[in-house]
């Protein structure tokens, strides 16, 4: 009899789930802003990342680049955020945008 695959996400908890997503969302919004805004060579962010053992996640596709709506999408979320860095993230963010016009 075969053994039903083990899924991780199976034995969280919704709160466990949720608090999971957003460390993921969290961490694709920073690889593509620091990707966007020159901070780091895809690339290198790869190099990075495998170094210590884990995907580069990102926020959009980078061999297509970043659409419109997705920067926007950032945008927002570093809105909401309401810091002094994700302020500041913003603004480099919407020149990009501005860029795209």
């Amino acid at each position: 009899m075969e053994q039903p695959e083990f899924n991780e996400e199976e034995q969280l908890s919704e709160l466990e789930k949720m608090q999971l997503e957003r460390i993921m969302l969290d961490t694709a919004y920073d690889n593509s802003y620091r990707v966007l805004t020159n901070k780091i060579a895809f690339e290198d962010l790869i190099e990075e990342k495998h170094d210590i053992g884990v995907s580069a996640l990102m926020a959009y596709d980078p061999h297509s680049g970043i659409e419109r709506e997705e920067l926007e999408t950032m945008i927002d979320y570093y809105v909401a955020e309401d810091t002094e860095e994700h302020y500041l993230r913003c603004a480099e963010l919407k020149k990009i945008l501005d860029e795209m016009d």
